[in-house]
């Protein structure tokens, strides 16, 4: 008992300080966002500064949290076995800003799939019963009050649900996703290594998303079944609302350096080659704010249209052409 509530106090405090220094990453990520896009439509605006505010509010319980165990508690080893009341609720925010980072990607799948309601329905429906399952969770637990009564099998296998959820969620966006830019991939050929090359890039984005979420849940799920005895499965849980918001603006900002990489891998690129989204390479006001991708619709309607002028413009001094 006494090396459980040893690896349950460590378990807190080395979860704590990753949640409060992964914070600081999602508030500089908001600020990089703001700088980049200042023209972005309202509905973007408000859906960063939602996410910036639940990961606030997030870090704020688990800041709380941690003074009722190791300050209002202190040298109680017993007060261990209780769940204070924001730990209960670091588990509601954490599923609420969980719910908008796969709806925020299911975003994607609906329109990068020509409004594919069969790829993206299940994306949404099994991140709502994820939603469900951690609010009756957190509803369990401020009835409870004792870990040693949670981790009974009801309400146990609730909390294991939302978890398992959460991870097969993710990895179903990831497939989806992957997917649609391998599709992308395949109708460009082998006729423009400059586009091919942000897929690619795509792609890897996309799959160091859904593997840094997918893993600090899974190893969250697997410490709450293997070790229900200890609290390593909440130092866990306290990181991995911040890796969400992390990853949903992850995905906005690298839209610029996405935007930006045509030029840098090849100064002489064609400037009429089809692009992924048109907020992420064209026009500075996006007709699309929450579309990062829409690859099939856009290749084919800008591939068909014929190009006025030459690939290469010409300098304003004669007989060399200017750099892109």
């Amino acid at each position: 008992m006494a090396s459980d509530t040893t690896t349950s106090y460590t378990s807190l405090l080395i979860g704590g300080l990753m949640a409060f220094s992964l914070t600081g990453t999602v508030s500089v990520q908001c600020i990089v966002y703001y700088r980049l896009y200042p023209e972005e439509s309202e509905k973007l605006k408000g859906l960063v500064a939602s996410v910036w505010l639940l990961d606030l509010v997030h870090s704020a319980f688990i800041g709380a949290s941690l003074y009722q165990y190791f300050i209002a508690w202190f040298g109680e080893r017993s007060q261990i076995d209780v769940i204070p009341w924001s730990v209960a609720f670091t588990v509601v925010v954490t599923a609420l800003q969980t719910f908008i980072a796969h709806c925020f990607f299911a975003n994607k799948i609906y329109r990068s799939s020509q409004q594919n309601v069969y790829l993206t329905a299940p994306v949404v429906f099994l991140a709502l019963l994820r939603l469900i399952a951690a609010a009756t969770s957190t509803a369990e637990m401020i009835v409870d009050k004792h870990y040693s009564v949670f981790t009974r099998p009801y309400p146990g296998w609730i909390f294991t649900t939302g978890l398992s959820l959460s991870s097969a969620v993710d990895v179903l966006i990831a497939i989806c996703l992957c997917y649609l830019l391998h599709k992308l991939k395949l109708q460009m050929g082998s006729s423009s290594t400059v586009m091919i090359k942000v897929v690619d890039t795509l792609t890897l984005y996309t799959l160091e998303n859904g593997f840094l979420t997918g893993v600090a849940t899974t190893a969250s799920l697997i410490c709450w079944l293997a070790m229900p005895h200890n609290l390593s499965f909440l130092g866990l849980h306290f990181v991995i609302e911040k890796l969400y918001a992390n990853s949903i603006l992850a995905s906005l900002n690298t839209r610029k350096e996405l935007r930006d990489m045509r030029p840098r891998i090849s100064p002489w690129a064609d400037r009429t080659l089809p692009v992924l989204s048109a907020d992420d390479f064209s026009d500075p006001s996006p007709r699309d704010p929450l579309n990062l991708l829409n690859p099939l619709e856009r290749y084919h309607s800008r591939s068909e249209s014929p190009t006025k002028g030459s690939h290469i413009p010409v300098s304003p001094f004669k007989g060399s052409p200017s750099a892109l």
